[in-house]
């Protein structure tokens, strides 16, 4: 038995060979790191001809990092520089349990850095709930088109650089990766679409290097190691949530409207699409979702889409910019009239309002960790006020990255709202814009601990009466 003739077995075949045999010793060490996956492993590490090229999975990492679809130091590297070569079967045993060893610590890493990555599906499907009443002219379109292509191209073993080039170009990708740009926190290289094109390929790819890729991290390739390994998965959970007579955007809508004033209509569009580190967004153009990230838990899949598609709604009530003529995220967290501090502090407060009566709408239960997020966020806010430039850029991505602290304290001041006034204050307040969102909620928190500092207060309460701003259009 050689390795060439192992890597034509099935595996029923290479388990009877080997269990007994002089290699029982290895073989059983492999069986253990690698489970069930033991002689599918060996297999294709025997595949590789000539044994040399297991060198290109340390290529293919580096590339991976060049083009963006890294993790930029939040995961572990994962092949190391003295990886052997699998000349003979020995050889190819060790480095089949070396690799087994790598994806361990890969999963352990992910569940430990990113615990809401959903690594499998339930298998339970998307909840029906009954659908609730909504307001006039208002409608969600559910863009799949994107995902289903994608789904399509990884299926298809001869997909060329051309195709998968016109699927990462479709609106879905393009909004995702636009908002990923726009972010301005996310470290460069930043991907586009050319490398997005290089990962599709790579995950249609049945070379066993590209296999046992895909095989060590299902985040690799931009996170279409995941999709291609559950594509059918993903395509019955598509054809789920687009095939209940619009019940999953009824009830996103249905979520919404009872936050905002009665006059408000809404008709826009929600996007799936996939995107490493990144579960939800939202752009000028559509709120995404990747989809990658949370699969069939439909709890969890409900609170991202109505937080995202709340993003967009805010687009209408929130005031924008009057020195400007366009209308978006952009106008909203800026305004002309104002520079130096107020200006940093009046987009931290924009940034808190966003981004937590989205938390607050998509679940509405107060949470605990609010109140830490809340004296956190109050702390940015003074330094922010006192910062240069830089520094304040700086301190502003403290408060978002990862759903920082700001998230939580913007949530609390939306439960305020809505506890003195009613739930649709939550609405009319984000109408009134960030200085009186952020100032008249901590008037209600006076005396509980949660105070801004004497020169915060000053100042937002400056600029209350410098911009009063007119409240957005709703309707």
């Amino acid at each position: 038995m050689d390795r060439e003739q192992l890597g034509g077995w099935d595996t029923e075949e290479i388990a009877a060979e080997l269990e007994g045999s002089a290699l029982t010793g290895p073989w059983n060490q492999l069986t253990d790191a690698a489970g069930d996956e033991a002689a599918w492993l060996l297999r294709e590490v025997c595949r590789i001809q000539p044994p040399a090229r297991i060198r290109e999975l340390r290529n293919l990492e580096i590339e991976q990092n060049q083009r963006g679809a890294g993790f930029y130091g939040m995961l572990p590297d994962q092949v190391p520089e003295d990886l052997d070569a699998p000349v003979d079967i020995n050889a190819s045993l060790t480095v089949a349990c070396r690799l087994a060893e790598i994806r361990k610590a890969n999963l352990d890493a992910l569940r430990n850095t990113m615990p809401q990555y959903a690594l499998e599906f339930t298998g339970e499907g998307v909840d029906h709930a009954e659908h609730l009443p909504l307001p006039d002219d208002w409608k969600l379109d559910l863009d799949v088109e994107g995902f289903r292509a994608l789904l399509d191209a990884l299926g298809n073993p001869n997909l060329d650089t051309a195709e998968a080039t016109r699927v990462a170009g479709m609106p879905a990708f393009t909004e995702m990766l636009r908002h990923r740009r726009e972010l301005g926190y996310v470290p460069e290289p930043l991907i586009d679409e050319e490398g997005l094109a290089w990962c599709i390929v790579g995950a249609t790819s049945q070379d066993s290097i590209h296999v046992l890729w895909r095989w060590l991290h299902p985040q690799n390739l931009f996170d279409l190691a995941d999709v291609a390994r559950f594509r059918d998965a993903y395509r019955r959970l598509l054809d789920r949530i687009t095939s209940d007579h619009g019940g999953v955007a009824h009830r996103v809508l249905s979520r919404i409207a009872d936050f905002v004033p009665e006059t408000t209509t809404f008709r826009d569009r929600l996007s799936f699409a996939v995107g490493w580190g990144i579960r939800g967004w939202a752009t000028n153009a559509t709120g995404g979702v990747n989809l990658e990230h949370i699969k069939d838990d439909d709890s969890s899949l409900l609170t991202m889409l109505v937080h995202e598609t709340f993003h967009r709604l805010q687009i209408k009530l929130c005031p924008s910019d009057p020195t400007s003529d366009a209308r978006g995220f952009e106008q909203i967290t800026s305004d002309g009239r104002l520079d130096g501090p107020q200006k940093q502090l009046y987009q931290a407060l924009c940034y808190i309002m966003l981004e937590g009566s989205a938390t607050y709408v998509s679940d509405p239960i107060v949470q605990e960790a609010w109140q830490d997020n809340a004296r956190t966020s109050l702390d940015l806010l003074d330094r922010i006020l006192h910062a240069e430039a830089d520094e304040a850029e700086e301190l502003m991505t403290v408060g978002l990255r990862s759903n920082g602290p700001f998230y939580g304290f913007g949530a609390l001041l939306s439960s305020i709202h809505r506890e003195h006034r009613g739930t649709k204050e939550v609405g009319h307040a984000l109408q009134h814009g960030a200085p009186t969102f952020v100032g008249e909620g901590l008037r209600h928190l006076k005396g509980t601990g949660l105070e801004a500092s004497a020169e915060v207060s000053v100042a937002i309460d400056t600029l209350q009466r410098t911009l009063r701003p007119s409240p957005g259009e709703a309707s």
